[in-house]
C-alpha cells in the first residue's frame, strides 16, 4: 500500500472514521492508529513485522532502564557506578539498533566489497553475499529510536511509560515509507492525550496531501519513465543537452517525489490531530550549501547534526573544534545512510568537502568583514546573491549525477556526456501540456515564496471556502484526467 495508491482511497476513510467517532480517550485513538499501521506494514511484507516489533520493544525497554537508573548529577564523575550502567544500558541498545540495520542493509555490501578487495590481491572470496529484503522504513525507525535513546540518556525527554504511545510514535504509518524523522520531545506529548479534529486542521491537512499528491503523482511520476530513466539507462545515446535535461528532470523528480511524500504524510497527520515535522523548506532557493541542507530533509539533516556533529565538535576528542572535519564524516554517515553503494559514499563524499570548504570560506570571508566594511556591502549586493544561488544549485544538481548512477563507472560516463562527450542523439520526444505544467509548478511552488509570492499565496487561502473548493476541484478534474490510477512507489522507500 502506498499514500498514493488506489487501496489508501478505501483505507483511509476507514480508519480516520475509526479514529474520530470512537471514544475520545488517548488509548482509544493510539490502538487504531496502531492497528492501521500494522496493516499498513503488512501489505508490504508482513513476515518482517516481528523485525520492527523488536526493535520498538528494545527501545522502549532501555529507555524505561534509563530512567530507573536516573539521570545522574553534572558534577558526578563519569565512572561512578550509575553512570557506567545507564551508558552501558545506552550502547547496547543503540548496538542492538544500529546492528539490525547493519544485518539488513549493509551486510551485503561490506561482504561484496571485502571479497573485492581479495579478489583484486589474487585471493578466493572469503565472505558470503546475504541477499536480505529490507524491512519498510528500517533506516527511518531506527533513527527514531536512537535518537529517543540519546534525548532520555541526555534528560532532555523523559522515558515513554505508555507502550501503545511509543509504538505508534515508531510505527505510525504516514512515516513509515520515508519519514519524516520524528522526536520524542515534539512527537510523544502529542500521542499522550487526546487530540481534537478542528477545521482549521482538517483544511490545512487536506490542502497539505493535496499539494504532495500532485508534486509525487503528477510531476514526478511523469518525469521518471518519460525523461529521467531512459536517459540514465543508456547516457552514450543521448546528446549533451538530452543528458542536462535529464539531469535538471531527476532533481525535479527527486524533490517532487520526497517533499510531496512529507506533505501527505504531514498532511495525514493533520487529519488525525498530529502536527509531523516539516521535511522541505524551498531548498532551490538556497544560496549557500549549508543553507540548502537545512531546507532539504530537514528531519535527517537536524538529526545528525544534533546527533552526531554537535557531540564529535564539542566533545573531547580530536574532532573538538575541527567542523571541517565534523562535515566530512556526518555526510560520509548521510551517504551511506541513503545506500549501501559506492556512488552513494562518493555523493556524501563530494558534500562533506563542499561543506569544509564553504565553512573554510565563510570565516576567511567574516575576517575581511570585519577588517573592512566593503565586504559586507559586498555580501548584501544582488550581483553576489545571484552567483552564490546559481553555484549552490548547479553543485547540488552535478552531485545529482552518482545519486542516480547505478555504478561510479555509469557516473563517469554521464559525466563526460554532460561536456558533450556522448552520443549525438537527443530524447527524440515532444514535450506536450503535461511537461510546460511540471516546470510551471515546480517553479511556481518555489517563487511563491520569493517577492510579492507570500503575499498572493496568503489571498488566495483567505478566499470563501467555496471559491477555494472549486480551485481543488479542478485540480482533481487536472490529475483524473492524467494521472494514471494503480501503484506508485516512492524514491526515498529504498533508503
Amino acid at each position: 500500500m502506498s499514500l498514493v495508491g488506489l487501496e489508501f482511497a478505501f483505507f483511509f476513510p476507514l480508519v480516520f472514521l475509526a479514529h474520530w467517532l470512537g471514544p475520545r480517550r488517548a488509548a482509544w485513538q493510539n490502538a487504531v492508529l496502531l492497528l492501521a499501521s500494522v496493516v499498513f506494514y503488512a501489505t508490504w511484507n508482513l513476515g518482517l513485522l516481528g523485525v520492527l516489533a523488536a526493535a520498538t520493544a528494545v527501545s522502549f525497554g532501555a529507555g524505561l532502564a534509563l530512567d530507573v537508573l536516573g539521570t545522574p548529577a553534572p558534577e558526578a564523575a563519569p565512572t561512578t557506578p550509575g553512570r557506567r550502567r545507564r551508558k552501558a544500558v545506552l550502547v547496547a541498545a543503540i548496538v542492538a539498533e544500529l546492528g539490525l540495520l547493519g544485518v539488513f542493509k549493509y551486510s551485503g555490501f561490506f561482504a561484496e566489497s571485502f571479497n573485492a578487495l581479495l579478489v583484486g590481491l589474487g585471493l578466493p572470496d572469503a565472505l558470503p553475499v546475504l541477499r536480505l529484503v529490507l524491512p519498510l522504513g528500517i533506516s527511518y525507525t531506527t533513527l527514531i529510536q536512537v535518537g529517543y535513546l540519546l534525548e532520555v540518556y541526555w534528560g532532555r525527554a523523559p522515558a515513554c511509560r505508555d507502550p501503545l504511545a511509543y509504538a505508534i510514535f515508531v510505527g505510525f504509518f504516514p512515516q513509515l515509507i520515508a519519514g519524516p524523522i520524528v522526536r520524542a520531545r515534539v512527537m510523544l506529548p502529542q500521542y499522550l492525550v487526546p487530540r481534537r479534529l478542528t477545521s482549521a486542521g482538517a483544511a490545512s491537512g487536506a490542502g497539505a496531501f493535496l499539494l504532495g499528491f500532485v508534486m509525487k503523482a503528477f510531476v514526478a511520476d511523469w518525469l521518471s519513465p518519460r525523461v529521467v530513466d531512459p536517459v540514465f539507462a543508456d547516457p552514450a545515446s543521448f546528446g549533451a543537452v538530452a543528458l542536462w535535461i535529464a539531469l535538471l528532470g531527476y532533481a525535479t523528480q527527486l524533490f517532487c517525489d520526497f517533499a510531496g511524500y512529507s506533505l501527505m504524510a504531514i498532511g495525514t497527520g493533520r487529519l488525525f490531530g498530529l502536527e509531523l515535522p516539516e521535511n522541505f523548506r524551498y531548498p532551490f532557493l538556497s544560496k549557500s550549501l549549508a543553507e540548502f541542507w537545512r531546507r532539504w530533509h530537514i528531519s535527517l539533516n537536524t538529526w545528525l547534526f544534533d546527533y552526531l556533529f554537535a557531540p564529535l565538535t564539542t566533545g573531547r576528542s580530536w574532532f573538538r573544534g575541527r567542523a571541517g572535519a565534523g562535515f566530512l564524516v556526518v555526510f560520509l554517515v548521510s551517504g551511506l545512510w541513503h545506500g549501501a553503494t559506492w556512488t552513494y559514499v562518493l555523493w556524501g563524499l563530494a558534500h562533506g568537502v563542499a561543506l569544509a570548504g564553504h565553512h573554510a570560506y565563510d570565516e576567511w570571508y567574516k575576517r575581511n568583514c570585519r577588517r573592512d566594511r566593503r565586504w559586507v556591502a559586498w555580501r548584501k549586493a544582488t550581483p553576489y546573491a545571484l552567483a552564490s544561488w546559481f553555484v549552490t544549485q548547479v553543485f547540488f544538481v552535478l552531485t545529482l549525477v552518482p545519486f542516480r548512477a547505478p555504478s561510479i563507472g555509469a557516473a563517469a560516463d554521464f559525466a563526460k556526456g554532460l561536456l558533450g562527450l556522448g552520443g549525438a542523439e537527443g530524447l527524440g520526444q515532444r514535450f506536450g501540456l503535461q511537461a510546460g505544467a511540471c516546470v510551471l509548478f515546480f517553479a511556481g511552488y518555489h517563487l511563491l515564496e520569493v517577492g510579492a509570492g507570500p503575499a498572493w499565496k496568503g489571498r488566495f487561502l483567505a478566499l470563501p471556502a467555496p471559491v477555494r473548493g472549486v480551485v481543488y476541484g479542478l485540480v482533481l478534474a487536472f490529475l483524473l484526467v492524467y494521472v494514471p490510477v494503480g501503484a506508485s512507489t516512492f524514491i526515498y522507500a529504498q533508503f
